[in-house]
């Protein structure tokens, strides 16, 4: 029969054993790892929509300064944006658009940019004056996207609307053309 091991034994033969190392340092480091991995993912779908809305606020920008289209209408811009700017999923359900004239270069409208409320079925009055031609307009816009991930990282943080979205913005001003 074998002896049985005293206490002080067991113990020296239990911390002499190094067949779970690999597994503690896995589970220290793996969650800051995935931290970062789902952090850099979530920024780059935001820098990606971001890109497409300003890249397509400067399609729709540059037919209203040219005056492609002349008695051009809310939708139709709202179209034309997100028309340049794929990537952004149901963009015409959650695009807010904002066009008003500036009495000069110097002023600016008072106000945050309205966004689309998902979780209501009233959609806010945002103004839509194409302006007269010669004058100073300034164009904003406010898209509402879901994060990627959103109880990680970046997405967890993100300042976020009753629905779970966050808005993304862009602006662009110009000048009607003359007569």
């Amino acid at each position: 029969m074998k002896p049985v091991p005293t206490l002080r034994q067991a113990a020296r033969s239990l911390l002499g054993d190094c067949a779970g190392n690999a597994t503690i340092e896995f589970v220290l480091i793996a969650p800051a790892l995935f931290y970062l991995v789902f952090t850099i993912g979530e920024l780059g779908v935001i820098m990606t929509r971001s890109a497409m809305l300003d890249r397509g606020m400067s399609v729709a920008v540059r037919d209203l300064r040219l005056g492609l289209t002349p008695g051009v209408t809310h939708d139709q811009i709202k179209d034309r944006i997100c028309e340049a700017a794929f990537l952004l999923g149901s963009c015409d359900e959650v695009l807010m658009l904002e066009l008003v004239p500036l009495p000069d270069a110097a002023s600016y409208p008072p106000g945050q940019v309205a966004c689309v409320d998902r979780s209501s079925e009233i959609t806010p009055v945002t103004t839509f004056n194409p302006g007269a031609r010669s004058e100073i307009m300034l164009v904003r816009a406010c898209l509402v996207a879901d994060p990627l991930f959103p109880g990680v990282g970046l997405g967890a943080m993100l300042p976020k609307d009753a629905s779970g979205g966050y808005a993304i913005l862009a602006q662009s001003a110009f000048m009607n053309e003359p007569e």
